[in-house]
């Protein structure tokens, strides 16, 4: 069922930037729980449950607007009720295949009507993406100090004062910089950091080739709270958007992101290729 449950996904969502392999291992997690919706043997409906987080609701679009998509989520959310929960989260659990609704598409207001609201408040959740053909950046490199900062590859031995940094603003980053893959040799995910005396000033989480071969990936920013507003958090984006041009990659990209950041991507020439509705909603 994996498969076809994948094979709708991509049809009803082809926009999203989410490796095959990732959204697989996702659908397959055995505390998922599926509710599917057949026509003439066909999958035509299906919502992926975990816990109380809806990963995935979707429908062929051949067979929307008839009722489908509005059965799977009242049975979901009854299924989640059963289960003791007192909300319905859509997208981010403990991992996800999309962080939120996509609202390009106006695809919320389906769950609006249904009475779920935006998590976030006034903010909601982006993607941005550029080609890096178009990335011109070069006055420095990782490696370089500026202004007194060195940026550099993190090593395992760095690790606390990452988690120092990270505690002191985003404390659920933490458990990706725990991953000891990020500091291995010949790795295909990093760390950059920027670092003044003893200090960790930011951090910044690279991951390369995971979604898509061609493709690099920047996110986890997290700039200790009195070291803001000093171009720093600016300077690691540019330093690793330069380093995937240069090892080759076509495109860069970054999930699941605060609205309030995007000046700041948008310095290194990142822009806004999806925007998500964070929906919860109360049982």
């Amino acid at each position: 069922m994996i498969n076809e449950i994948f094979e709708l996904y991509k049809q009803t969502l082809p926009e999203l930037v989410r490796s095959e392999a990732v959204v697989r291992k996702l659908l397959s997690d055995p505390n998922n729980h599926i509710i599917s919706h057949r026509a003439d043997g066909r999958l035509v409906g299906v919502c992926v449950i975990n816990d109380n987080t809806i990963y995935l609701l979707c429908v062929d679009k051949a067979f929307q607007n008839r009722g489908i998509g509005t059965g799977l989520l009242k049975e979901s959310e009854k299924y989640i009720a059963a289960g003791g929960y007192g909300k319905v989260v859509l997208g981010v659990g403990k991992d996800y295949i999309m962080s939120g609704v996509p609202i390009n598409d106006g695809v919320h207001q389906f769950f609006i009507k249904f009475g779920y609201t935006n998590a976030w408040g006034s903010l909601h959740c982006v993607d941005m993406a550029q080609k890096l053909s178009e990335f011109d950046y070069d006055e420095h490199s990782v490696g370089d100090t500026i202004n007194g900062v060195t940026y550099r590859w993190a090593a395992i031995n760095d690790l606390d004062r990452i988690l120092i940094c990270c505690a002191d603003n985003e404390e659920d980053f933490s458990v990706y910089y725990r991953n000891e893959d990020y500091y291995k040799k010949d790795t295909n995910l990093l760390v950059l950091i920027a670092e003044k005396g003893n200090e960790v000033l930011s951090t910044l989480g690279v991951a390369i080739g995971f979604e898509c071969e061609d493709m690099g990936c920047i996110g986890l920013t997290a700039t200790a709270i009195k070291h803001r507003k000093q171009g720093i958090a600016t300077n690691t984006v540019l330093l690793a958007t330069k380093y995937l041009k240069d090892i080759g990659l076509k495109k860069a990209h970054l999930g699941y992101t605060y609205i309030d950041l995007i000046n700041m991507y948008s310095r290194a020439k990142y822009k806004v290729c999806m925007e998500y509705f964070m929906g919860e909603k109360p049982l």
